[in-house]
């Protein structure tokens, strides 16, 4: 193999012994990818290896662990010496000055390559994450303001000038096609500042809160069923703090829901009015409660649940957005 072929054989390998093995899509979701590796554009001839079943990645394991038994043992010196050398690439490359100010960055190192991994079951743990080059990513500085040094053999692949938004570099990953960026850290003046406007926010609601509730109330028995469902969703929100849920593709990310997203499967109806709700929230964590709701919920609930099949929606007028024009 060559090395970036073991390179990801690795990464896989150090995973034989947990529960993300267990997962079906895991090692199919890499051996897929990996098979890209092994085989890439203008190969005269595919690989000889083109079967998962037939590969044996366990010495590769006992390879890794007897190098991490190594790096424990080191001595005090080698350690001592790698600690100032991640200081002095922080004192680089983990600061930057905003407003004559210097203000301390989060993230200031980019994701290694590897194995997306995922929360909860989803759907494409085990694909592989591959490296990001100096060339996937764009710089946000501001004018004027010299570049950090690539590293060598490499240059940035833009820099921008933008003083409305919070990160000063970003790129896409593989996986899911997002955007990543390195942000400031909590302790930093602008995430301090975002953090007050939202207590802020939440500081305003209370002096609203009652007229919104009462509003609620009024709308539980509304003739309009959209106007029912979003006054039903909301009261289920304000009771039990669950987030609101958005709309998601179940075969690109994992199947997590909030009130907006329920499914008829995720509650059963216990009379007269007893609410057992059971799904999978964020991150994968599971919701399982039984909750006495008010007697027009119940009688809403059942209503919107009426002759639908376990995989429809209860809310199917609502969206997240129109959840909350009532606020």
């Amino acid at each position: 193999m060559t090395s970036l072929q073991e390179e990801f054989a690795s990464y896989f390998a150090k995973y034989l012994e947990t529960t993300h093995i267990e997962k079906p899509q895991f090692a199919k979701n890499f051996f897929a990818d990996w098979l890209k590796i092994l085989n890439p554009k203008g190969s005269k001839k595919p690989h000889v290896i083109q079967k998962y079943e037939l590969c044996d990645f366990s010495p590769i394991l006992k390879y890794l662990k007897e190098q991490q038994e190594k790096r424990k043992s080191r001595g005090k010196e080698e350690k001592t010496a790698e600690k100032k050398e991640k200081d002095r690439l922080k004192e680089i490359y983990g600061y930057a000055t905003v407003d004559t100010r210097k203000e301390t960055l989060g993230n200031w190192t980019i994701e290694p390559p590897g194995l997306f991994l995922g929360r909860g079951n989803h759907p494409k743990a085990g694909m592989i994450k591959h490296r990001v080059e100096p060339e996937d990513v764009t710089l946000n500085l501001s004018k004027g303001a010299k570049a950090p040094d690539a590293p060598e053999g490499h240059k940035w692949g833009s820099i921008v000038h933008d003083n409305t938004v919070a990160w000063i570099a970003t790129w896409k990953e593989n996986i899911k096609g997002d955007n990543k960026y390195v942000l400031f850290a909590p302790s930093s003046t602008i995430r301090s500042n975002k953090d007050r406007e939202k207590f802020e926010t939440a500081r305003r609601l209370k002096n609203c809160v009652n007229k919104i509730r009462k509003q609620i109330e009024v709308d539980l028995t509304s003739k309009d069923e959209m106007i029912r469902q979003r006054a039903t969703a909301v009261w289920i929100i304000d009771r039990l703090a669950l987030r609101v849920g958005n709309e998601k593709n179940k075969e690109e990310e994992a199947d997590t829901v909030g009130c907006c997203s329920l499914r008829v499967e995720h509650i059963k109806l216990h009379p007269p009015t007893t609410v057992e709700f059971e799904f999978l929230g964020k991150d994968s964590m599971k919701y399982h409660n039984s909750v006495q709701v008010e007697e027009q919920v119940f009688k809403n609930l059942q209503s919107f649940c009426k002759s639908k099949k376990p995989d429809e929606d209860i809310f199917d007028r609502l969206t997240v957005r129109s959840a909350w024009l009532l606020l």
